[in-house]
C-alpha cells in the first residue's frame, strides 16, 4: 500500500503543479482586467478547436518530444544536460547537409540517412559534455552550458557561410533533396505543418520505454543514476555509462530537428531550435522522466504554445 501511495503521489505532483500553474496565470490575467475564462476558452480552443489547431500543438509538441527524451535519459544516468538546445542545433544542421550534398538518395534511404548522422552529431556533442565529467571532473551543467554556446557558432557559420543561400537575403541554407522531404499528416492536422515526424517521435519513446525496462543498457543507465558504487563493486564502468548516456541523451537532442528542417522548411534556418532544447527540461520533469509522461508534458506545453499564439 506503500509503494502504491507512493506512485500516485508522483502522479499527482505534476498535476497540482500544472493546476497552480495554470490557475496563477489566469489569477494575473483577472488582476490585468481579463476575463479569465475567455483566457481559458481561447487557450484550449486556440490549441485543440480543430483539426489545424490540434495539428499546430503536435507539431510544437513534436521536437519537445525528442529533447525531453533526450534530458530524461541523463536524468535517468544521474546527469544533467542542460546542452540539449545545442545539441539539436547541430543535429538539425546535420540533416541539412547530408540533405544538401547528398540531394539524389531516395526517401527510403535518405530520412533513416539524415536520422542516423543527426543522431551521432548530436551524440558526439553530448558525449563531449560527458567524456569532460568522466575523466577531468568537469560538472556536466557548466559544460554543456558552455558548448551551447560554441554550437550556436558552429551553426551559425555553416548557415551563413558554406551551406547559405545565395538567392535570398534571409539566414538560412538551401533546400534538401526531395527525398528528404518528411510527408504532413494532413488527415490528423489538417493545414498545419505537421508531419511524420510525430510518429517518429512517438516510436522513439517507446524505445526509451522498452530500453529501461528490458535490457542491459537501461539497467546499467539506472545503476549509474542511482547506484554508481554498487555498479562499481559488480565491475561496471561508470565512467563509461556516463559517456554513453550523455551520447544517448545528444543523439536524441540531435533528432529534434527532423520536424521543423525535414518536415516543414526543408532547409535549416538560424535559430530554427527556438528554445525547444531548454523547454524539454520542463518536459521530462513535468513527465517524471517516463516515456508516456513526456509524450503527454510535450503535447500540453505544445497546446499552450498554440493556444497562447491567439492572445492577442
Amino acid at each position: 500500500m506503500t509503494a502504491l501511495k507512493s506512485r500516485l503521489i508522483g502522479l499527482a505532483l505534476p498535476f497540482v503543479s500544472l493546476v497552480l500553474g495554470v490557475g496563477a496565470a489566469l489569477v494575473l490575467a483577472a488582476v490585468l482586467g481579463e476575463s479569465p475564462f475567455e483566457v481559458a476558452r481561447i487557450l484550449v480552443t486556440g490549441a485543440f478547436g480543430s483539426a489545424t489547431q490540434l495539428g499546430y500543438s503536435l507539431y510544437y509538441a513534436t521536437p519537445l518530444i525528442f529533447t525531453g527524451l533526450a534530458v530524461a535519459w541523463a536524468f535517468k544516468a544521474g546527469l544533467f544536460n542542460i546542452g540539449a538546445e545545442g545539441q539539436m542545433t547541430l543535429g538539425g544542421l546535420a540533416m541539412a547537409i547530408v540533405g544538401l550534398t547528398l540531394p539524389s538518395l531516395p526517401a527510403m534511404i535518405a530520412i533513416p540517412v539524415a536520422f542516423v548522422f543527426a543522431f551521432f552529431v548530436g551524440g558526439a556533442w553530448g558525449a563531449l559534455a560527458g567524456w569532460m565529467k568522466a575523466k577531468r571532473g568537469c560538472h556536466e551543467v557548466l559544460t554543456t552550458i558552455l558548448l551551447n554556446f560554441v554550437a550556436y557558432g558552429l551553426a551559425s557559420f555553416f548557415i551563413l557561410s558554406v551551406f547559405r543561400n545565395r538567392e535570398v537575403q534571409s539566414p538560412e541554407t538551401g533546400v534538401v533533396g526531395d527525398g528528404y522531404h518528411i510527408a504532413a499528416m494532413e488527415w490528423i492536422g489538417g493545414s498545419s505543418p505537421l508531419n511524420w515526424s510525430f510518429v517518429f517521435a512517438i516510436g522513439f519513446a517507446v524505445v526509451f520505454h522498452f530500453i529501461f525496462k528490458r535490457t542491459r543498457l537501461g539497467f546499467y543507465q539506472r545503476l549509474a543514476g542511482g547506484a554508481p558504487m554498487t555498479g562499481r563493486l559488480a565491475g561496471i564502468s561508470m565512467d563509461r555509462q556516463t559517456i554513453i548516456a550523455m551520447f544517448i541523451s545528444g543523439g536524441l537532442a540531435g533528432l529534434a530537428g527532423a520536424s521543423p528542417i525535414l518536415g516543414f522548411a526543408f532547409k535549416a534556418r538560424e535559430g530554427f531550435s527556438g528554445g525547444a532544447g531548454f523547454v524539454g527540461i520542463a518536459v521530462a520533469l513535468l513527465g517524471r522522466n517516463s516515456a508516456i509522461g513526456i509524450v503527454a508534458a510535450a503535447i500540453l506545453f505544445g497546446g499552450l504554445t498554440k493556444g497562447a499564439l491567439d492572445l492577442d
